[in-house]
C-alpha cells in the first residue's frame, strides 16, 4: 500500500516550522546553485536566519536575493519501518535586517524558538546595534509556502 501524501494546512505548517530548528537555504547566482543548512526561527510570516557578511553565501546573495528555504523531518528507520515524512518549502526574498527594532524582534524571536531565555543573546544584540550596516540578521520575506506530510 502506497503512503498517502497530504497537503499541510497553514496551521500545520506553522506548528511544524516552530517545532524544527534547522533548514536548508538554497540560492543561485544565475549560473549555479548553492545550498547550506542554517538554524532559523519563524514568526508565522517570515523566517529569520543569521549569515556572516562574507564568503560564498554572500557572493550568491549579492547576485540574487531570491531563495528557497526547505525544512523537513524524516523519522528514524525511514523506508525500512516507516514511510512518513514532513516537509515545508518556502520561496522568498532575503532582506538584511539593519533597523534596531527589526534586529531586536529577530533576536527575541530566535531566543524563543531556540528555547533560550529572553536576554540570552543580549551581548550579540548590543554588538549588532553598534554596527547596524554589518548586521548578521536576515529574514526571508516568504512569498510562497507549502507543505506535505505522509
Amino acid at each position: 500500500m502506497e503512503p498517502k501524501v497530504k497537503t499541510m494546512s497553514k496551521s500545520e505548517i506553522d506548528e511544524f516550522l516552530n517545532s524544527q530548528r534547522v533548514g536548508l537555504l538554497s540560492m543561485t547566482d544565475g549560473q549555479s546553485a548553492y545550498a547550506v543548512p542554517l538554524g532559523y526561527s519563524y514568526d508565522g510570516k517570515d523566517i529569520y536566519i543569521t549569515i556572516r557578511n562574507e564568503g560564498r553565501k554572500m557572493d550568491y546573495i549579492n547576485k540574487n536575493r531570491n531563495v528557497c528555504f526547505v525544512v523537513y523531518w524524516i523519522p528514524e528507520g525511514f523506508g525500512i519501518q516507516k514511510m512518513s515524512y514532513k516537509s515545508v518549502i518556502c520561496d522568498g526574498k532575503l532582506e538584511q535586517i539593519t533597523d534596531p527594532e527589526g534586529i531586536k524582534s529577530a533576536v527575541r524571536n530566535s531566543e524563543k524558538n531556540l528555547g533560550l531565555p529572553e536576554g540570552a543573546w543580549d551581548n550579540l544584540l548590543e554588538m549588532t546595534l553598534k554596527n547596524l550596516e554589518n548586521s548578521y540578521f536576515w529574514k526571508i520575506n516568504v512569498t510562497n509556502i507549502g507543505g506535505q506530510s505522509v
